[in-house]
């Protein structure tokens, strides 16, 4: 195997790709070196549905990376999500080899390998086996059944499956790109993989990521993955439901996440008769008005069809009741005011917000701290695990105390939006100084995608 000295991971969401590389320090620890982000359009439902839109995001993406760090990319670890990513439980034995019944590595090994040989049905692809449980005669036993006796040994393998036609195109639109050789990994285990921590991963614990195009759910327990699920409804559902008042399409993503809440119940008091104006496109026509409970409604809807979705894969599992750590929220849904709220209260599960956790390097903290990059970097964690990354030499920074304040690698607060005016709708006048909300100013760094891509192309003097 030809050892390298970093990795690629890219994160295909239903509105922007996400480009990663990540190198595995002297001491263990996957560090984070850059990520781009850029617009994505022709990925529907975690499907290729226009190969050249999306081919020209993954170009640019990769392009942006190799400039920055003078590399060559032609091969990378993808997540994949969508409809096409069922899990499936399929079961096998072996009798136990030694005449005393003792089982051994061996017969342990042969059994791997029967389960090796399963196949997919026509239309699919393997992306993982996962051992589940083991028996030893008809009991099933937890952890290895090394050096327990028995005369038959069995297991039940989780099998995760993708559509083969959905990868195929995918892959084509790499190979378009320049990319060759293409790793998938299910979208829902690398957030899983990288969101939990250890003590979570043994009890038991559900990781759900709130993306544009899908939303995508694992369940860990005893540190093996019980179940995935990837549920063909995202937040991208929530901005079509919020067009259909009549806000304009470059305008939507900003006005929810910086003015919308996931559930009524959150929304400050002060806030209730207040309402947002948005500036008609033209002189004949009205400025057009939304107020704060009435977004939260629209959001409200559509987040409560996803958490139905959510609770019927939970229960599908089996695991329901054996989840005490209950449910971790990552991607750039669960940046919604009041989402792990209305989660809680939907699912009756306790519910955290997260992000990457585990071996990241201090250095790499603050920028991957972005609920959007937890699946990205959840890929560079499970391809340096894979073991083909060559650990880099422990730097000596002499001139450190002269270097900079500001980190290059660094997560930009949201830019201003002076253009949004708040009205009070019960006076009719703007509150306030002018009634504008200044936020604080954006920073550079190699995550500047965070705000470039939200709000890098709407035009702000459309909102007052």
């Amino acid at each position: 195997m030809t050892m390298k000295q970093h990795l690629i991971s890219v994160d295909l969401g239903g509105s922007k790709v996400t480009v990663a590389l990540g190198r595995l320090s002297h001491n263990g620890e996957v560090v984070v070196v850059d990520a781009v982000s850029k617009p994505m359009d022709g990925f529907t439902r975690g499907e290729v549905t226009n190969i050249e839109h999306v081919t020209s995001a993954i170009r640019e993406a990769v392009g942006e990376i190799e400039t920055h760090q003078g590399v060559k990319i032609d091969e990378v670890w993808v997540s994949v999500s969508g409809r096409h990513i069922v899990s499936a439980n399929n079961s096998g034995f072996v009798y136990v080899g030694g005449t005393d019944g003792e089982i051994t590595d061996s017969d342990v090994r042969k059994l791997h390998e029967n389960m090796a040989n399963v196949q997919a049905p026509e239309s699919k692809v393997i992306l993982a086996r996962i051992p589940q449980n083991y028996k030893v005669d008809a009991n099933e036993t937890i952890g290895s059944p090394v050096g327990r006796f028995g005369n038959k040994l069995e297991t039940t393998f989780s099998f995760v499956l993708a559509g083969k036609v959905a990868l195929e195109r995918i892959s084509k639109a790499f190979q378009r790109a320049g990319v060759e050789k293409c790793h998938f990994v299910a979208g829902a285990m690398a957030s899983g993989e990288i969101a939990a921590s250890e003590e979570e991963k043994e009890s038991g614990v559900i990781v759900v990521d709130l993306g544009a195009g899908s939303t995508d759910l694992c369940i860990i327990q005893n540190k093996i993955v019980r179940h995935i699920a990837s549920i063909p409804v995202g937040s991208a559902a929530i901005n079509n439901d919020i067009r259909s008042t009549g806000i304009p399409v470059s305008l939507i993503e900003k006005l929810k996440v910086r003015y919308g809440f996931a559930t009524t119940s959150t929304i400050p008091a002060e806030k209730l008769n207040l309402s947002i104006s948005i500036k008609p496109r033209s002189t004949h026509q009205k400025n057009k008005e939304i107020t704060y409970r009435d977004l939260a409604t629209i959001i409200e809807a559509r987040m409560l069809d996803i958490i139905e979705f959510v609770n019927s894969e939970i229960r599908a599992s089996g695991y329901h009741n054996r989840l005490p750590s209950g449910i971790i929220l990552t991607g750039g849904g669960s940046k919604l005011a009041g989402v792990e709220v209305l989660f809680k209260e939907r699912t009756g599960y306790d519910v955290r917000l997260g992000a990457a956790e585990g071996d990241i390097s201090a250095e790499s903290m603050e920028g991957t701290s972005a609920p959007e990059l937890a699946t990205a970097i959840g890929l560079l964690a499970m391809g340096i695990a894979e073991g083909s990354i060559m650990p880099t030499a422990p730097v000596v920074d002499n001139n450190a105390e002269e270097e900079d304040e500001e980190s290059d690698v660094d997560v930009p607060n949201p830019p201003t939006h002076n253009n949004i005016h708040i009205k009070d709708k019960g006076k009719g006048n703007n509150k306030g100084n002018g009634g504008e909300v200044e936020g604080p100013k954006p920073k550079g760094g190699f995550f500047k995608w965070l705000s470039d891509v939200i709000f890098g192309d709407v035009v702000d003097d459309e909102m007052q």
